[in-house]
């Protein structure tokens, strides 16, 4: 409410202003994973300022100077003017959480010290999941087991990841305040580093229970043998090889064929027996 008031104090006006905040029209969405309760350090360079919707136009002096400014207290948020014609990057460092806690926060751009209108605004999600460092070899399965641990009450949940075999599939009960073991079935074809993200999720309430950060370090297998094929450039035509196996062990085995690079190589036959 605004009053207008005379030089003896006496009211001759009431303004009452009602304010109604209107949600932030996001320019863009950052959506990041990160392990639990570990910091997030983030540099994101900004756009040139000239092609930011609303940017001043033939302003003297040269390019202005961008501010930027955090709706979270908590988190750190800065930018440096690097000079005329250089590159401005935005620095965040954010706390991250407890898994599987989402945080999100705004930063709004502005190109006026005053911060009287944002030019940009852009949108930050963090998921915060639970990280397990998981070493195998490429071509050799590796069932790494996961604990699920339950609320309060017996719920129905589901496993939702990339990978492709998770046990138990589908929907299980999970007892309250119990644990139930997740078994993943990581069979990867080349060596590297890859991520996998897991999430267990509540059939009947649609709630995050848990969220894991698999991070994968496969290294490459011990070479037993080697060949080499000759192919003729560009005529479409292939080759076939024989190669002999002899079963070291004094039973008979069952073996089962797999490559990394299907899309070049096939087999007569995937299993066989000797």
């Amino acid at each position: 409410q605004v009053s207008f008031q005379v030089s003896g104090g006496k009211p001759i006006a009431l303004l009452r202003v009602k304010v109604e905040p209107q949600p932030h029209v996001v320019d863009q969405t950052f959506r990041f994973y990160h392990p639990e309760l570990t910091f997030l350090k983030k540099t994101i360079r900004l756009p040139p300022w000239h092609t930011l919707p609303g940017a001043p136009v033939g302003m003297p002096g040269g390019e202005p100077e961008m501010f930027v400014r955090c709706s979270d207290p908590d988190i750190i948020c800065e930018t440096k003017n690097m000079g005329p014609g250089e590159p401005q990057d935005i620095f965040l460092k954010v706390a991250g959480g407890p898994s599987p806690q989402i945080k999100k926060f705004f930063v709004a751009i502005y190109t006026d010290a005053w911060l009287a209108v944002p030019v940009q605004i852009w949108q930050f999600y963090l998921h915060s999941l639970q990280r397990l460092d998981v070493s195998c070899t490429a071509g050799q399965a590796t069932p790494p087991s996961l604990p699920g641990r339950g609320g309060g009450a017996v719920g129905r949940c589901s496993s939702r990841c990339c990978c492709p075999q998770v046990d138990p599939d589908g929907a299980f009960l999970l007892p309250a305040n119990g644990i139930q073991d997740l078994y993943i079935g990581v069979r990867p074809r080349r060596a590297g580093s890859r991520l996998i993200y897991l999430h267990l999720v509540d059939v009947e309430s649609h709630q995050l229970v848990s969220s894991w950060l698999l991070c994968l370090s496969c290294r490459q297998p011990l070479i037993s043998k080697a060949f080499e094929i000759a192919l003729p450039a560009g005529g479409g035509r292939g080759c076939n090889k024989r190669i002999t196996y002899t079963n070291p062990y004094p039973s008979p085995r069952l073996y089962f064929l797999g490559t990394n690079r299907p899309d070049l190589l096939q087999f007569k036959e995937d299993s066989f027996e000797v």
